[in-house]
């Protein structure tokens, strides 16, 4: 039979007189608050409960989600949800005086929830009837895969002795392994159980005793936090296995580090060899940190969701058996500070890496300024040669222009030797020094005229930087 379906009530249609005036983020803030209310549980009831989830990180497409929920509830004739987007769902499936048949829907980051409440008790405990209706025919279309699922069976007794009764004698034989755990929760008017183990069927087991008052939205909060804590738990694992494989990266990597800051030590270390090895080492962390990074990520969120959902279940002590937060402790936190040891390891691996490569960039920085600064010397030497090489070059040259210059001066004064008392020779030497000084003279004074505007060029190019 074809029920009522309810779905999230946007408060747009609350807003105030002036949208204009609102912010264009209050409503989707407003609505994040209340986005997953709890079930009304009427008790006795069984629960079946599934979370898909693509096999690949980042996948998970809202789109698809809501069409895999619109193709669940085609298969019962039940109302689609009213609108696009939304992120819970209930609908009934199933409503007959024998049999009333609720789905819960919910749509989070990375998976999608299905949870089935039946009020059929005929069926043994822990029956896995519920999850045929979770068909493999309908699953399989989807990217989304079985992350977890869990069965609940949710009971009512009269009073504490009766349900300590059934935890001495039912609850042991439900659940197949003897390490249950469980505690009294709600103010002591409920006992929750659970081992997280698979049972034959695949699924995890809880059982929900209560005390005969309880209120069904109680029931409903105890359900979703238990089923939340499974979830959680489920997706925070899924680092765990990155974590081994990067622990295991990483030795052989830290192996060929430490032999790479090792070959720098010494003194015919090939530079360019050990900086081609240090970036091939950078690349490969820098690799496995990308690859990982977003599960490290989420897993510190999810660890943080199972703690808090565990403490807000205020667990006492039932028959001295574990409880909840105590199985966590010893079973859940160690994998998840293998999980944080592998992140630090990783980020401590890119550390000294980088810390390597200043290592090699300072030594290749002081080598290359000794390397500057026999260069120079060699240039200072160079020049100082260059400059005594033409000195003697400048002396030459005014030996050569003086010469020319004199002979040409005693062909110009040729003549006054028939006039003065003086012979042609005696002319030619009383012109050598005073043509070789002019020639000195004007060449020193050249030189230092052109020394001069090049100083002053060069001052000029300064001031323009």
């Amino acid at each position: 039979m074809k029920g009522r379906a309810v779905t999230n009530i946007s408060s747009a249609n609350q807003l105030t007189e002036n949208p204009s005036l609102d912010h264009h983020m209050r409503v989707p803030m407003t609505d994040e608050l209340h986005a997953r209310p709890f079930a009304k549980l009427q008790a006795p009831c069984r629960v079946a409960f599934i979370a898909l989830k693509p096999d690949e990180d980042s996948l998970h497409d809202q789109a698809l989600a809501h069409g895999q929920l619109v193709d669940f509830l085609d298969r019962f004739g039940a109302d689609h949800p009213e609108r696009p987007g939304v992120v819970y769902h209930f609908a009934t499936l199933i409503d007959n005086p024998d049999h009333r048949l609720t789905l819960k829907w919910e749509n989070h980051t990375e998976f999608a929830t299905y949870t089935l409440y039946s009020s059929n008790m005929d069926a043994e405990p822990f029956a896995p009837d519920l999850h045929d209706y979770f068909a493999p025919d309908w699953i399989a279309p989807y990217p989304g895969r079985r992350i977890t699922s869990a069965v609940v069976q949710v009971e009512i007794e009269p009073d504490i002795m009766a349900i300590e009764h059934r935890v001495n004698t039912d609850l042991r034989s439900w659940f197949m392994h003897e390490g249950f755990a469980a505690g009294w929760v709600s103010d002591h008017m409920a006992v929750l159980a659970g081992n997280f183990h698979l049972d034959q069927e695949g699924h995890i087991r809880f059982a929900l005793l209560g005390r005969k008052g309880i209120g069904p939205r109680r029931l409903g909060r105890i359900i979703q936090r238990v089923l939340e804590i499974e979830t959680y738990k489920s997706i925070a694992m899924l680092t765990l296995p990155i974590a081994r494989s990067i622990f295991s990266d990483l030795e052989g990597i830290n192996r060929e580090l430490s032999r790479t800051v090792e070959a720098m030590a010494k003194v015919d270390n090939n530079h360019k060899e050990t900086l081609q090895q240090l970036q091939k080492l950078s690349s490969q962390i820098a690799l496995l940190d990308t690859n990982s990074a977003f599960r490290f990520s989420a897993t510190r969120a999810y660890e943080r969701l199972v703690h808090d959902r565990t403490n807000i279940l205020r667990e006492g002590r039932v028959l001295g058996r574990q409880l909840f937060v105590e199985f966590m402790t010893r079973r859940f936190d160690p994998a998840m500070r293998t999980c944080h040891a592998a992140h630090e390891a990783l980020q401590n691996a890119s550390d000294r890496a980088d810390k390597a490569a200043d290592l090699l960039s300072t030594r290749v920085s002081v080598t290359t300024a000794e390397q500057n600064r026999a260069l120079l010397h060699k240039m200072d030497r160079r020049a100082e040669q260059q400059a005594r090489l033409q000195e003697t070059v400048e002396g030459i040259s005014v030996v050569a222009i003086s010469y020319y210059a004199v002979s040409l001066l005693t062909y110009l004064l040729a003549p006054l030797t028939k006039v003065l008392p003086m012979s042609k020779t005696m002319l030619a030497a009383g012109l050598v020094l005073p043509v070789a000084g002019f020639v000195w003279i004007s060449m020193h004074r050249l030189k230092e005229k052109l020394i001069r505007k090049g100083t002053d060029i060069s001052r000029d190019g300064q001031k323009d930087h």
